[in-house]
């Protein structure tokens, strides 16, 4: 997982009025939540809004240095401005070593299945799921090779490649990738079947008759 890592200012003033104010100096207010305590602070518009913009998902794990001192967090939540789009608030939420937490995790496919290239329909189903995970095994995204996906197969969520550690938190086993039968190959299939029922000749033609 590719590191990331912001600075935090520490913040004394709140309220409508300093916020404001370090909006217009180019500042985004921020919390650091954790341990049932919030930590009031600041960060650069520009170096929040280029983290956000490098890819981050909801399981990143990013490295806040806030006054010297480096935590573990997620970005929990950003408010924008509904007119403009630009970041109005921005929450952390920071993690304990060792201690499970739970976050989402992206899912990305690589390669082209196999049965695509011989007609079959490949879908997409499930993009994310839920799990329970410490900070040291957490991977903000599962990629998983769908090269050897034939017509028919399916990749379930039992199937991905995730660390042991994790509880998946999601009901059932469901199907996150599929290769289907495409009406085509339906057609063909049926078509195929009953001149095998057939016997799979046609009718002998008639001998002409002697004169």
């Amino acid at each position: 997982m590719e590191k990331y890592s912001i600075k935090v200012q520490p913040r004394t003033l709140t309220g409508k009025g300093p916020a404001r104010r370090l909006r217009t100096a180019g500042l985004v207010p921020a919390n650091i939540i954790g341990s049932g305590k919030a930590t009031s602070g600041t960060v650069v518009e520009k170096e929040i809004q280029k983290l956000i913009d490098s890819g981050i998902r909801k399981a990143t794990l990013i490295e806040l240095d806030l006054d010297g001192k480096t935590e573990k967090v997620f970005v929990k939540e950003v408010q924008r401005f509904p007119h403009t789009g630009k970041i109005r608030h921005i929450d952390f939420f920071k993690v304990t070593p060792g201690k499970k937490i739970i976050t989402t995790v992206a899912i990305q496919t690589t390669g082209v299945a196999k049965g695509s290239k011989s007609g079959g329909q490949f879908e997409h189903l499930v993009h994310e799921i839920k799990v329970k995970s410490t900070p040291e095994d957490l991977t903000d995204v599962l990629t998983i090779d769908v090269t050897d996906l034939d017509v028919g197969m399916i990749i379930k969520v039992s199937d991905l490649p995730c660390p042991k550690s994790w509880e998946i938190l999601t009901n059932g086993d469901p199907i996150v990738t599929s290769c289907n039968k495409t009406k085509a190959i339906l057609a063909a299939e049926r078509a195929e079947k009953a001149e095998a029922d057939a016997g799979g000749k046609k009718p002998a033609a008639k001998k002409a008759a002697k004169k």
